[in-house]
């Protein structure tokens, strides 16, 4: 086999060494089409796009941000007040981040917002308000800079005191979100802090992820929730993600490879508990939208983040194609490597019509520092 030039022989080897994720995909698709069946029986649920989309009653914008690709998560910093087993905050992530995958400062991250779909923004950790200073000011930051956005904090709820919680309804947050397992579920403090919140943000959400062994708690906290205020309930499919707290976890695993290779588990059984607690809101009537935020929704997401960020990460030689994969063309010789669009082909075969052709390709990525994944190298014939 003909030996490629070192640069091309690094991606050709990437592309050919990518993890299989079919047989992952045929299970997980398996899953997700009886979920699909077993939701299709709860009354007034609604199913969309095959299943990536589940939920009862409506969803709040910031989740029709999320799940449509056109939300950033910003990070006030990675500092917490409690260390969650089941947290999914990666170690590896340095003790001083902060900002999101568009930049690291409020000016950069909004400017680069111009040039996407952007129409969701929310703020989360670590503990946001473990920063409250600083929590305030990138809010206002954001809100003069990109003011059409829905907004939202994310919080365990600790320490969202009121004059934070009042000061972030003058900004125009939209929506907070508690994750009220972090506490126990029903810890007084956070219960307190729900019911300031209702009187100064218009959106209350509880947002935590579908424990199998939490289900006795969970469901014995919805009537109070909803006593205090809460709107919408978002359950998580858990997983047991690597170099993270949930990676030890106890329950029940299923192994997975993602389509972008990404290895990682789910709990089998969580998204089943998202049912139950629909079936659980429906049957008692209880004033409470709730979202499947499932692995399948999760992969909708990532593949809409990938296309928000395709215009900040294509290089002007690379054809952005379904705005998740980014195509250029290389023709190349023993002493020379030609990098150029796939529309300029015509003018380079001309000039260099002994050289060999090849179309390369990379999946959109996920941020603008991520390392470049390389999923298509493809020998081409020179046309005419």
């Amino acid at each position: 086999m003909e030996v490629l030039p070192p640069p091309l022989q690094t991606i050709y080897d990437a592309v050919n060494s990518s993890p299989p994720a079919e047989a992952s995909m045929r299970i997980l698709r398996e899953t997700w089409a009886a979920s699909g069946a077993a939701a299709s029986q709860i009354p007034g649920v609604h199913i969309l796009d095959g299943g990536e989309v589940v939920y009862t009653g409506e969803l709040s914008p910031g989740c029709q941000a999320c799940k449509a690709g056109t939300w950033d998560c910003v990070f006030i910093g990675v500092q917490c007040n409690i260390n969650c087993a089941f947290c999914c905050n990666p170690h590896a992530i340095p003790a001083d981040y902060t900002g999101s995958a568009f930049g690291s400062q409020p000016r950069e991250i909004t400017a680069n917002y111009q040039a996407t779909r952007i129409n969701g923004v929310s703020f989360s950790g670590g503990e946001p308000f473990s920063q409250p200073k600083k929590l305030l000011g990138w809010v206002a930051d954001f809100k003069r800079a990109y003011p059409d956005a829905y907004y939202w904090v994310y919080t365990n709820g600790l320490l969202a005191k009121e004059p934070y919680l009042e000061r972030l309804g003058a900004l125009g947050v939209h929506e907070i979100r508690f994750n009220m397992a972090a506490t126990g579920y029903t810890h007084p403090t956070v219960l307190r802090h729900l019911a300031v919140a209702s009187h100064h943000i218009p959106t209350l959400t509880v947002e935590i992820p579908a424990i199998p062994d939490h289900e006795s708690r969970l469901l014995a906290s919805l009537e109070t929730w909803c006593a205090q205020g809460v709107q919408f309930l978002n359950l998580h499919e858990f997983m047991y993600e690597p170099g993270t707290n949930a990676e030890s976890m106890p329950g029940a695993r299923l192994p997975i490879t993602l389509p972008d290779g990404h290895r990682t588990a789910i709990d089998p059984q969580s998204r089943a508990l998202t049912l139950r607690v629909m079936q659980y809101v429906r049957d008692h009537n209880l004033p409470l939208a709730v979202n499947d935020c499932s692995l399948q929704s999760k992969l909708r997401q990532l593949r809409g983040r990938r296309r928000s960020l395709a215009p900040l990460t294509a290089q002007p030689y690379e054809q952005v194609i379904d705005e998740e994969l980014l195509v250029h063309h290389c023709a190349y010789s023993s002493t020379e490597i030609l990098v150029f669009h796939p529309d300029a082909t015509g003018s380079i075969r001309t000039q260099y019509p002994e050289h060999q052709l090849v179309r390369i390709g990379r999946r959109a990525p996920l941020s603008q520092d991520a390392p470049d994944q390389w999923v298509l190298f493809e020998r081409l014939a020179w046309e005419g």
